[in-house]
């Protein structure tokens, strides 16, 4: 996401996450950055999982109930 850099450790693992304050210039408020970080973080580690196929996943969902 651009303006958000991560601080890590010294094996990679991120440890912090430095936000560009220009981006509360353009938003309505920070906790729409924010919102939007945490959505950027949720893909980036679920990146390399297996999809499931879409009936897979409705017939778990609507088993839920």
């Amino acid at each position: 996401m651009k303006g958000v850099s991560y601080l890590t450790d010294e094996v990679g693992h991120k440890k912090a996450v430095v936000i560009d304050l220009d981006l509360l210039k353009h938003r309505k408020s920070p906790a729409d950055v924010l919102e939007d970080i945490e959505g950027a973080i949720a893909i980036e580690t679920r990146k390399d999982e297996a999809s499931v196929d879409w009936e897979v996943a409705r017939k778990d969902l609507l088993s839920m109930d």
